[in-house]
């Protein structure tokens, strides 16, 4: 398992680099603010999920998105011994590793000079570490929880940028991977 998730890293951070203004800002401490989980806290310099219109939004937020998954579902493979949460994870890792690489390349191809950034933002770390220090009894309905609420704010990014973004090979990306994003979507609500 964890040469799989070492592979997939390297695959990922093979293929990206990450600006600094594209980080997305948690609470001074860089986790949650007091009395929220870091699923709560929202706080960022980018516009919200649905208002998302220009790649130079787009990318940064997709790519973190991209990077939550793969690195919460590793943890899945390794932590979780139900195997409904297991195949999920596995699904999980590998759409989204295709998906990361689908992106740079319509990145690529769009001209634009952006950089698709690797890694977590505050925000996304934050949320995987508190799935990581979940109790072996809780894990799963933590995963399927961070799941939902990730799958939720990715649908509706990848909506809002395949119908009112710049065109260009990252809008077609957009409106390619989103129905893979609903099918996620579809599969874990109904784990819940």
């Amino acid at each position: 398992m964890k040469t799989q998730f070492l592979t997939i890293a390297a695959i990922v951070a093979l293929g990206l680099s990450a600006p600094a203004h594209a980080q997305t800002q948690a609470a001074p401490d860089g986790g949650a603010a007091m009395g929220e989980s870091a699923m709560d806290t929202d706080k960022t310099a980018m516009p919200a999920p649905q208002n998302v219109k220009t790649a130079t939004n787009f990318v940064p937020m997709a790519a973190v998105s991209n990077s939550f998954e793969i690195e919460s579902s590793n943890l899945a493979l390794t932590k979780s011994q139900n195997e409904d949460v297991r195949g999920f994870a596995e699904m999980m890792a590998t759409d989204h590793s295709n998906a990361a690489m689908k992106m740079q390349q319509a990145v690529e191809e769009s001209g634009t000079g952006l950089t698709v950034p690797t890694g977590l933002d505050a925000r996304h770390q934050t949320m995987l570490d508190e799935l990581s220090a979940a109790d072996d009894s809780e894990f799963d309905a933590a995963y399927i929880a961070m799941q939902q609420k990730a799958h939720d704010e990715a649908v509706t990014l990848f909506t809002a940028y395949s119908q009112n973004g710049e065109d260009g090979p990252i809008k077609t990306f957009a409106a390619n991977t989103l129905p893979t994003l609903k099918e996620h979507k579809q599969m874990v609500d109904a784990m819940k």
